[in-house]
């Protein structure tokens, strides 16, 4: 096949040209293990051939390999990770697919949990307290801290139950959404060491 023997390098610069025969080499060098690498995060084969041909599409499509600044391969797997992560949001939102969710992201968030220890856990959450209002942050502590049931908090602060409640639900919306973006960049990063 014509421009087999070519680098990497050399191949990025056909593509750039437009060269369907630099692209279709490139392509057949990396789909394998790109494929390969995406059925280990995915456990589906539909969905790992979906999140590689994205990859190759958007470098067609889009030459996105302007913006290439270090190993080819070392893009084509980063790209390729991203994909995982969108398909495995992606399967979060399809209630048919939450099963495969749980096979796929529990393992992975097991070992994410083990690496992060109870302390950066337990930190990183009280600093996100501590940006809460302060009414808010006195609410949640005396609910969780001091285990106080929502009528005691009431009568402790001279405020009506609804108000408890509304505070409480709005702080572990707050909570939630930091902690969980530093699950899923813990997960992200664990997902591209793989």
């Amino acid at each position: 096949m014509r421009n087999a023997g070519l680098s990497d390098i050399e191949l990025l610069d056909l593509i750039k040209q437009h060269d369907a025969s630099a692209f279709r080499v490139l392509f057949e060098r990396y789909w394998e293990q790109l494929y390969l690498f995406a059925l280990k995060r995915l456990k589906s084969k539909q969905d790992a051939e979906d999140a590689v041909q994205h990859v190759f599409m958007s470098i067609w499509d889009k030459r996105s390999v302007r913006n290439i600044h270090f190993s080819l391969q070392h893009y084509l797997y980063k790209s390729v990770s991203y994909e995982c992560i969108a398909a495995l949001k992606r399967m979060l939102d399809r209630p048919s697919d939450i099963e495969a969710v749980d096979e796929n992201i529990l393992p992975l968030f097991s070992d994410v949990l083990e690496n992060m220890s109870l302390q950066e856990l337990n930190q990183l959450i009280e600093t996100e307290i501590s940006r809460l209002p302060h009414r808010m942050q006195q609410i949640y502590r005396l609910s969780r801290e001091q285990d106080l049931s929502v009528r005691e908090i009431a009568v402790s602060l001279n405020v009506s139950e609804q108000t408890v409640k509304n505070q409480l639900t709005t702080a572990l919306h707050r909570l939630r959404k930091p902690v969980t973006d530093a699950m899923l960049l813990l997960l992200a990063n664990e997902l591209m060491i793989r």
